[in-house]
């Protein structure tokens, strides 16, 4: 499982062109990746979005085992593939949509210190936005561990088997609602445990 620490790890220590870009510009970038991705709704563009983002990967020589990352996501994702009826173009959509939207922020956070980061948010956006946002960013990782546990607990369970189906399914909407629930449970204290220690719902930057 990938830890924050390594990730930071990647951006600090990394010396291509994206990482000595301003984080300003890279902002802008991912916000212009944010609106092709949520425009477009041609499978021909999104694959060309996603092409130029892992171009970008291997240009900025990111380690590839912050790949993986970029996939989580597509776990929410695959419910869009109920609601779609099983139709092939609209999963497709759905998925590279998804692909190119987390390729774009782990690529982000691997090559700018995450302080540079909001630092930067904190110019342009509401502090208490911001503040949600590194709380989210905080908690993405904690819910990492969670779903790392919860994986490691399916499978002692028998995990998804297709000559069981309904036991399978069983498991998977259990393993889901313990991840969820979980993931809640300890944000909440990653929260309380910063309150315990000054936090006031406002970060504080130094300009240096």
């Amino acid at each position: 499982m990938i830890q924050i620490s390594y990730l930071d790890y990647l951006a600090i220590e990394g010396g291509s062109f994206l990482h000595r870009l301003s984080p300003g510009v890279k902002i802008l970038g991912i916000g212009f990746v944010l609106l092709w991705v949520t425009l477009l709704r041609s499978l021909t563009g999104l694959i060309l979005l996603y092409g130029i983002l892992l171009l970008l990967f291997f240009i900025s020589r990111t380690s590839l085992k912050v790949l993986p990352l970029t996939f989580y996501p597509l776990l929410f994702a695959t419910l869009f593939i109920f609601i779609s009826h099983f139709q092939l173009h609209f999963i497709l959509l759905v998925f590279l949509k998804v692909l190119s939207a987390a390729t774009g922020v782990v690529l982000l956070l691997a090559t700018t210190p995450y302080p540079f980061i909001f630092q930067t948010l904190n110019r342009f956006l509401p502090s208490v936005f911001v503040t949600a946002l590194f709380l989210t960013y905080r908690s993405m990782f904690i819910l990492l561990k969670v779903l790392e546990e919860t994986q490691h607990a399916l499978y002692l369970r028998g995990g998804f088997q297709w000559k069981h189906p309904w036991r399978s399914l069983i498991n998977l909407s259990n393993a889901f609602g313990h991840l969820i629930m979980t993931g809640i449970n300890n944000s909440e204290k990653m929260y309380e445990s910063m309150r315990l220690r000054g936090f006031k719902n406002r970060i504080h930057y130094r300009s240096d």
